[in-house]
């Protein structure tokens, strides 16, 4: 299906602004909010992990639907890494702020799923490509 590569190729883009998103907010969040107690301004930053998790998912389908396996292989490896930084948030805000590995786990694997979008983007583009010649 000749129009599906160009699908997963947007689905991508529309994952890598999100996480660039959720970047910013990470970083609000890190400046003024004081979770677990007490007012916190996360929020935002914990709901748009949920929608990036509901994009990811949405990604791997739309991945699978091309046939194309490159694609595929990053829309998973990209959702794992939005799970595990999502995970890693939790215990970071929730268990123990004290201890910065959580916070070091999380930004290592946003940059995981970013790369990997990155590259499932660009190789959707050149496999689309390929398709039209």
């Amino acid at each position: 299906m000749p129009g599906w590569p160009k699908m997963v190729r947007y689905s991508f883009i529309v994952g890598l602004a999100l996480l660039s998103v959720q970047f910013v907010l990470g970083m609000i969040a890190n400046i003024y909010a004081t979770p677990p107690y007490g007012p916190s301004n996360i929020g935002v930053h914990y709901v748009m992990g949920y929608v990036l998790a509901a994009v990811g998912l949405i990604i791997i389908i739309m991945a699978a639907l091309s046939r194309l396996r490159g694609p595929v292989a990053f829309a998973i490896a990209g959702f794992a890494s939005i799970v595990i930084a999502g995970e890693s948030g939790r215990e970071f805000a929730f268990i123990s702020q004290q201890s910065g590995i959580y916070s070091l786990s999380m930004a290592l694997f946003w940059l995981i799923a970013f790369t990997a979008y990155f590259l499932g983007q660009q190789l959707s583009v050149s496999k689309g490509e390929a398709a039209k010649n």
